[in-house]
């Protein structure tokens, strides 16, 4: 029988690391999401799971690293998207993607939002994710944008409570319907 054995503080921070991001040489540290945070992201991923099947595509979610400049030899820029589709097999490996998802999204939180919605924003954009959708709980809101012909990002702000359509997926929706409305655990 294996008995789990008590780790102290300073033993603890030599088994996990540390999780961040690197863009185009800049790390970003990460720190653990919250509550609303992480039942957005897995009631989307529920969703997505179900719906892409029939496309191709696996649906990920944090922590994955994906390194969306590959194809333009950056091999050292690397994100951890809440949730992105995996639709071209030989990119996925076991332990990352290498090139740009077709579809990511990111959920916001207080700490990451500039990040999410700048950086991570501009990125993508260079990479050529086709689609970047950004969530706000707080506010339930969705911000979608669609890549055009010319590789520049067609921005929509969605209020987030009815079925809205993936655009480079057809037949593909999430619905938002009550998505916010989460137990709050006493919070």
């Amino acid at each position: 029988m294996l008995v789990a054995e008590r780790i102290d503080n300073e033993s603890y921070r030599g088994l996990v690391e540390p999780r961040f991001e690197r863009i185009r040489g800049a790390e970003y540290a990460m720190s653990s999401p919250g509550y609303i945070h992480q039942r957005v992201v897995g009631v989307l991923y529920t969703q997505l799971y179900s719906r892409l099947a029939s496309h191709g595509c696996a649906v990920i979610m944090a922590p994955f690293d994906v390194y969306p400049l590959y194809d333009q030899g950056d091999e050292e820029t690397f994100v951890q998207p809440d949730i992105f589709t995996a639709c071209e097999q030989p990119r996925l490996e076991e332990n990352r993607y290498l090139g740009a998802p077709r579809f990511i999204v990111e959920v916001l939180s207080p700490t990451n939002r500039s990040h999410d919605m700048m950086t991570k924003y501009t990125l993508y954009m260079a990479a050529g994710v086709k689609e970047y959708w950004i969530i706000d709980p707080s506010d339930r809101l969705l911000y979608k944008s669609v890549l055009n012909n010319r590789n520049v990002y067609v921005p929509a702000e969605i209020e987030a409570k009815d079925a809205v359509a993936i655009d480079i997926f057809p037949g593909v929706e999430v619905d938002f319907t009550g998505i916010f409305d989460l137990p709050r655990l006493g919070l």
